[in-house]
């Protein structure tokens, strides 16, 4: 019986045959059914619908920006050309896959040229940030160039595992580097809770000491303080309360005896004349003392005016030298004279500064009268500080003059 011919194809005893094609031999892919029109159609449809989908996958490639993503998928329906049931031009099938195939494979090795040379430069980028001191910085640095290296694509394979091994081996020490650091700042900041414990427990000797000696005692005992360096602050903070719980002075007979106003006003003038050294924090911290004293005696309420009045001396000239600092940055290298002159320029500006503010307040109140009560007062507490601030002003402008 002779074969029957069809576009791509024939029928020989009631089968239908695809014509081969390529490497493919002639095959059978079905039988008629209900006519032979009908059922060539069938192929021939199975065959468009083939079609469609590698013209949609052509689509894809041209508009897809990771063209490489498709290659899995094209090799797939290529595979497929061999075993497919239809009626149809199969060689034109293979002749446009192969084609995109070739231009995959090219695309593909062009993006790994590109994403080796980022991830040459994502490795070099990594280097200085794993040595950067601020650990927060450099964590932050270091997450974002793990999602860039992440995000971009395989490199050449030749260098994949070359480049792989080199950032996560950075990335590996750097993150062990920084764990060893907080374990040994951990560790740090037990030794010094020890620490503030120690000079705590040391406070209880200030229980049996009076006066110069609990005095210069505390100051050692908060200089050791100050050492110690910082820890968590909620650590830190019932520490502290406990410390400074110690260095109240507790009660006492007579505070004035155990108060030495005598040695305290010998200290300031040392201060004041240039003898010794002394610092703000010094100079508060004495200041705090004193307001604790309380005499009951003339001669101890004048000592402890004058003491208060030294310190408020002291601390105008810390004052006048800041400013003189702020507004010279050479004035800590000038001549000694030179020195001497710009801080009486200095004192002289806030001199006059004070006087005018004095007048304004002098004449702001004139502007009430004795039945404004409470506002009065003010008013009149408001002056006599003006007036205070002025005269240690004058009163350490008359010293500085008087110096050699």
């Amino acid at each position: 019986m002779s074969a029957k011919e069809i576009p791509f194809g024939k029928i020989l005893e009631n089968k239908i045959i695809l014509n081969g094609w390529g490497a493919y031999p002639d095959r059978e892919i079905g039988e008629v059914r209900e006519d032979e029109e009908t059922s060539v159609k069938y192929f021939e449809e199975r065959f468009t619908e083939l079609e469609a989908k590698i013209t949609a996958l052509e689509t894809e490639i041209e508009s897809s920006e990771n063209k490489g993503s498709f290659l899995m998928k094209l090799i797939h329906l290529k595979e497929l050309l061999g075993t497919h049931d239809g009626l149809g031009n199969y060689q034109s099938l293979l002749d446009r896959l192969t084609a995109q195939e070739a231009y995959l494979e090219e695309t593909i090795e062009k993006n790994r040229v590109r994403n080796t040379q980022i991830k040459q430069a994502l490795i070099e980028e990594l280097r200085v940030s794993v040595e950067k001191i601020n650990w927060k910085e450099a964590t932050q640095e270091i997450h974002d160039i793990k999602a860039r290296w992440i995000k971009t694509g395989n490199p050449k394979e030749e260098l994949q595992e070359e480049l792989d091994t080199a950032f996560w081996g950075l990335i590996d020490q750097f993150f062990d580097k920084k764990k060893e650091f907080y374990e040994d700042k951990k560790r740090l900041g037990e030794k010094r809770k020890r620490d503030y414990q120690n000079v705590i427990a040391k406070a209880d000797e200030l229980e049996n000491l009076h006066g110069k000696e609990r005095f210069d005692f505390i100051q050692t005992l908060k200089d050791e303080w100050r050492e110690i360096g910082n820890i968590q602050k909620e650590d830190y903070s019932p520490l502290l309360r406990a410390f400074n719980n110690k260095l109240k002075p507790g009660p006492r007979p007579s505070q004035s005896q155990s108060f030495d106003i005598h040695e305290l006003n010998k200290t300031l003038q040392r201060f004041t004349n240039g003898e010794q050294p002394y610092g703000f924090k010094q100079l508060e911290e004495l200041k705090t003392q004193l307001k604790s004293y309380r005499p009951s005696d003339p001669e101890g309420k004048n000592l402890r005016r004058n003491a208060f009045q030294s310190i408020q001396l002291l601390l105008e000239r810390d004052f006048i030298d800041k400013l003189a600092h702020k507004r010279f940055k050479n004035f800590k290298e000038l001549e000694k004279a030179k020195k001497r002159q710009i801080r009486i320029g200095i004192l002289e500006e806030l001199i006059n500064r004070d006087k005018a503010d004095l007048d304004k307040y002098q004449e702001n109140s004139a502007n009430f009268s004795s039945s404004f009560g409470g506002t009065m007062d003010l008013i009149e507490k408001k002056l006599s500080q003006q007036k205070g601030k002025i005269q240690v002003k004058e009163t350490l402008l008359q010293l500085l003059k008087r110096e050699d």
